[in-house]
């Protein structure tokens, strides 16, 4: 009864359990574990049932809170900001299901009644034996659930058997998998991973071995903006735009400026995963080199680390981190303290914003950023910032921007499904605003005197329905298996470096894409962006790291789980000779650093 009623707690209810008998099982042997458990330690079932109630409807119930608010599952690692997430809780507007919360208050009542009334009878067995029969099955049952976390929860292969549309997305994976299964799976996962041969020794030598250069800092304002789900699907050719009604009319423009190098960022994740994105670019290390498992990498970092940030701190710029956005997720509050930047600035310095598809809207951190910018101005030092967006954060259900009627609509070459029409619509409409705030800052920009390069992409694809129901309606293979380049397609937003005209004066911008290496269909991991920036900045050699990342990406400009593209476009689908050495290197050194470095 506790298993079906924390069932009805899940978005969309996996009937994969009962399809999947195993899977089923998976999910409801916790309940059965921890009531078994609870009943030794109390020595009545009924009160221990009410235990396992409070403690299973309060997780089942989070679970859902957090994922309608962050589209993210809760996470062992949740328990380690509880204060923050209930302090988080009262900023937004949360639908909670209050016949469910009353039947699990209902079902609490009646258990502890019962418990009351339905009293272990007294044992003519010696007291001692009965307490030492009860320990036991409490260690037993602890003993039990803790081994199957370890082992059976823990298997790859067996997750990588049971159906799930999107492996990536943890929302999509808890609610295809159950909640159950995906919270004691992430226990062990998470977690950073030895690479298989590594040797510190041998890491070690390598570093000192690594050939850097004294920095030569060009005093350019460097200002990243990481749109949400920002991309180009409005090119694809079911559209009819004209010139005057595209979507994406200043990202255009910008790209066809001659002081802008465009191409597609290989980012960590599909349709979600902005922390991920952050952090490759940031450290110049890859997410998914943390762990053969899928990683939070924001939830594997427990400690100060170096960056671009503090390269850039210790080269004469002013860093920020920007983000309209609740100070508690992904504990970026404290992520950003260990990754150097010297200002941290979330949504509760955003006092005069409008809001926008329940976030703050790209036109109030427009604003915000210009005038911060003016403000920085007056410290006599370039900016090194950071700015992630969220308003066209998912999901793009029809109320997310207002009545139908409101939205900028559709211009169609070919008929769509009406259920792909309207989340497009929605998408579209907030993409728009993306593209006037780049449009906007670019403006900006233009007029300044001072040098500025901005770097703008997007963190992720946009998760458009289940199994890409837009892209597919779009015609578009999202799911292309790994022997052919186009499965990195799922992976790929675009992404445009632009300079005003003191900066590519500053940066010799004309050669720039040349001398940085900038392969000539800009395909780039995105742990390799933050990297080309220092270099395009005079900064790229000082930091051993940074410089191997710098040498590694001009050889092999895409790395990305287990395949790479070379630099004169070739892809490998499996890696061997020079290029699994130069991986298995980067790799091992991504390791030492999360491992073994540490800063004051």
């Amino acid at each position: 009864a506790i298993w079906f009623l924390c069932l009805k707690t899940m978005p969309v209810i996996p009937y994969t359990f009962f399809t999947t008998p195993l899977l089923g099982l998976l999910n409801w042997l916790p309940v059965l574990l921890i009531l078994a458990a609870l009943t030794f330690a109390f020595g009545n079932v009924f009160g221990a049932a009410a235990v396992t109630m409070v403690v299973f409807g309060v997780f089942n119930v989070a679970n859902q809170l957090k994922i309608e608010a962050r589209d993210d599952p809760v996470v062992p690692q949740d328990l380690t900001m509880l204060r923050e997430a209930l302090t988080a809780a009262g900023g937004y507007d949360l639908r909670i299901d209050l016949p469910l919360v009353l039947a699990f208050v209902a079902a609490c009542i009646v258990l502890i009644m019962t418990a009351v009334l339905v009293r272990t009878r007294k044992s003519s067995r010696s007291r001692v034996l009965v307490r030492c029969g009860r320990a036991v099955g409490l260690l037993v049952s602890l003993a039990i659930l803790f081994g199957l976390t370890f082992t059976v929860y823990a298997s790859a292969d067996l997750f990588n058997s049971f159906p799930c549309t999107n492996r990536f997305n943890m929302t999509t994976v808890c609610q295809e998998t159950g909640f159950h299964y995906t919270f004691l799976r992430s226990v062990t996962q998470n977690n950073l991973q030895k690479p298989e041969g590594f040797s510190k020794a041998e890491t070690e030598e390598r570093i000192a071995q690594t050939q850097t250069a004294a920095a030569q800092p060009k005093p350019v304002n460097v200002i990243f903006v990481m749109s949400e789900a920002f991309c180009d699907i409005t090119d694809a050719d079911a559209f009819a735009w004209t010139e005057d009604t595209d979507p994406l009319k200043n990202y255009h423009a910008v790209q066809q400026s001659e002081h802008a190098i465009s191409g597609r960022l290989i980012v960590p994740n599909y349709g979600g995963g902005t922390a991920n994105t952050e952090f490759d670019v940031l450290t110049g290390m890859q997410t998914a080199m943390l762990s053969d498992a899928s990683v939070s990498s924001f939830r594997v970092l427990h400690k100060n680390m170096d960056s671009i940030f503090r390269v850039a701190n210790d080269n004469g710029w002013q860093t920020a981190f920007i983000h309209p956005g609740k100070a508690w997720f992904y504990n970026r509050q404290n992520i950003y303290k260990w990754l150097g930047a010297q200002e941290i600035v979330f949504e509760d310095a955003f006092t005069n914003a409008t809001y926008k598809g329940g976030y703050v809207s790209d036109a109030s951190l427009t604003e915000y950023l210009i005038t911060d910018f003016q403000n920085r101005q007056a410290a006599g030092q370039p900016q090194f910032t950071y700015v992630t967006t969220i308003q066209n954060h998912m999901a793009y259900t029809e109320s997310k921007y207002g009545k139908a009627r409101d939205l900028y609509q559709l211009q169609l070459a070919e008929e769509l499904p009406e259920d792909a029409k309207t989340m497009l619509t929605v998408y579209t409409h907030g993409l728009r605003d993306a593209d006037t705030m780049l449009g906007d800052l670019v403006n900006y920009f233009e007029q300044q005197e001072e040098p500025v390069l901005l770097i703008w992409y997007g963190d992720h694809l946009p998760s458009l329905g289940d199994n890409y129901l837009c892209y597919r309606a779009l015609g578009m293979d999202m799911t292309a298996d790994r022997s052919t380049q186009d499965w990195l397609d799922a992976y790929a937003p675009p992404f445009v470096m632009w300079a005003n005209q003191a900066g590519a004066d500053a940066l010799d911008f004309d050669t720039l894409a040349e001398r940085l290496g900038i392969p000539q269909d800009g395909m780039l991991s995105a742990s390799f962006l933050g990297a080309a920036v220092l270099d395009a900045v005079g900064c790229g050699q000082s930091d051993e790291f940074f410089a191997f990342v710098n040498e590694l990406r001009r050889e092999w400009p895409v790395v990305q789980r287990g395949t790479a593209v070379d630099a004169q476009g070739n892809y490998l689908p499996t890696l061997d000779g020079t290029a699994a050495d130069a991986v298995k290197e980067y790799q091992d050194r991504t390791y030492y650093r999360m491992k073994y470095e540490t800063i004051e």
